[in-house]
């Protein structure tokens, strides 16, 4: 979930939010670092209690914590049906965009692509497709 941090800078941003919150319960010491619908999941994933005070949590259980936050696996069970499909909604108006380089008109060198663009179409490709023509034109 961070692949951005190797795990030294990873445990060491562990150790600075859990000296911010060395009062807290450890459910509530992860809102810096997690969204908040998946600290239940990494919570019980790292199996510390969730009440347990952060300041008593061990070397061992922030290594376990660790562990998970950095080889966290998921399994795909099934598919979901077409109508449940996601994508992402809103965005940077097409009217506010130059189409032939995805620049925007109100900021000089600014280009935009993908998803950031209020632009939706079906799910099965569209979007994909949008979001590669759109990252290829801001390129050029």
């Amino acid at each position: 979930m961070k692949p951005g941090l190797s795990d030294e800078e990873l445990d060491r941003r562990i150790i600075r939010d859990f000296e911010e919150f060395h009062n807290r319960d450890f459910q509530n010491s992860l809102g810096k670092l997690l969204p908040r619908l998946l600290i239940p999941v990494v919570i019980e994933k790292s199996g510390i209690s969730p009440g347990k005070k952060v300041n008593s949590i061990t070397s061992e259980e922030r290594r376990k914590l660790l562990n998970v936050l950095k080889h966290f696996k998921l399994s795909v069970k099934r598919l979901r049906q077409f109508d449940e499909a996601i994508i992402t909604g809103g965005g940077v108006s097409v009217k506010e965009i130059n189409p032939h380089n995805m620049e925007l008109k109100k900021i000089r060198n600014l280009r935009v692509a993908g998803e950031v663009i209020d632009c939706d179409a079906l799910t099965g490709g569209f979007n994909l497709q949008i979001a590669w023509s759109t990252a290829y034109m801001a390129a050029q």
